[in-house]
């Protein structure tokens, strides 16, 4: 009897020894297997598609901020100073209208004929936002010295029958459009949407004139309010800075002006230069190109 009970007890223990290593690898395979499942419920795949305009806050620039010289304080009209060359050469057939060529006069070298630019802002909402509290100020970078062998300065203009486009932003569909009221006032813009506001100077933050006298390169220093918050943005015109203003115009002396008409057919009407004492003979002008 004892050796019966020897046999079984001998038996159990083989049984435990075989069976409770499966139990507990089976236990521990099963409690890895719900902390893998655990984690791969947590880490749900990210949103597929574009991200929404919200999305956008804070990984970038949520405006566009350019600016253009639209005339002088003499007037809205623009006139520019150039040389013979420059004027009687004319702009590319791609100019079509006075907006083009007033950025390719420029370009070109054609100084703003006047005392002080005059601006506009162009502003692309990337995101819908509140914009108030414009606030422009002219910063010099060097004095230009026009006493150099590049003239004989004549003036330079243009004549449009047709009114320049609106401009369209790219990707937007929409025309710009123009601030009506305070530019001051806080104003809504939609993602997508560009405005053009009128951008009159005030003096610099550190105190001094509004324009400097005499002809200079500058940059403008754009102030606003974004949502509540003050940015400020540093503009040049393109690649280079602002350039403005010059005259050779004075009492006793007309410079030779050319004129040109680009749209819908291009001509040239050139008006000689002047000199006289007393009161100013009438100018004398004809049509070379048309």
């Amino acid at each position: 009897m004892e050796t019966v009970n020897t046999g079984r007890r001998q038996t159990a223990l083989l049984v435990v020894a075989l069976v409770l290593p499966a139990l507990l690898a089976f236990g521990v395979v099963r409690l890895l297997g719900a902390r893998d499942g655990a984690g791969h419920r947590a880490a749900s795949p990210p949103p597929s598609g574009p991200a929404s305009p919200s999305d956008a806050v804070g990984v970038g620039p949520v405006l566009d901020v350019t600016a253009r010289i639209t005339g002088t304080e003499d007037g809205t009209e623009l006139t520019f100073l150039t040389t013979r060359a420059r004027a009687e050469a004319g702009p590319p057939a791609p100019v079509t209208d006075c907006r083009q060529f007033a950025g390719w006069a420029q370009r070109d070298g054609g100084i703003p004929v006047g005392v002080a630019p005059v601006h506009a802002l162009s502003v692309h909402a990337r995101r819908t936002l509140d914009i108030g509290g414009v606030s422009v100020a002219a910063v010099s970078v060097t004095d230009v010295d026009l006493s150099g062998g590049d003239g004989p300065w004549v003036e330079l203009a243009c004549r449009d029958d047709a009114p320049a486009p609106a401009t369209t932003p790219s990707g937007s569909g929409r025309p710009a459009g123009r601030w009506e009221g305070d530019p001051g006032r806080p104003r809504v813009l939609v993602a997508g949407q560009t405005i053009e506001l009128p951008a009159p100077l005030g003096p610099p933050y550190d105190g001094g004139e509004v324009f400097p006298h005499g002809t200079v390169d500058y940059q403008l220093r754009v102030r606003m309010e974004i949502d509540g918050v003050v940015e400020e943005h540093r503009l040049r015109n393109g690649d280079v800075p602002f350039r403005c203003c010059a005259r050779v115009t004075h009492m006793g002396f007309q410079a030779a002006r050319y004129e040109w008409r680009v749209s819908p057919a291009r001509s040239l009407r050139y008006c000689a230069e002047l000199r006289w004492t007393g009161q100013p003979p009438p100018p004398k002008c004809e049509l070379r190109r048309g």
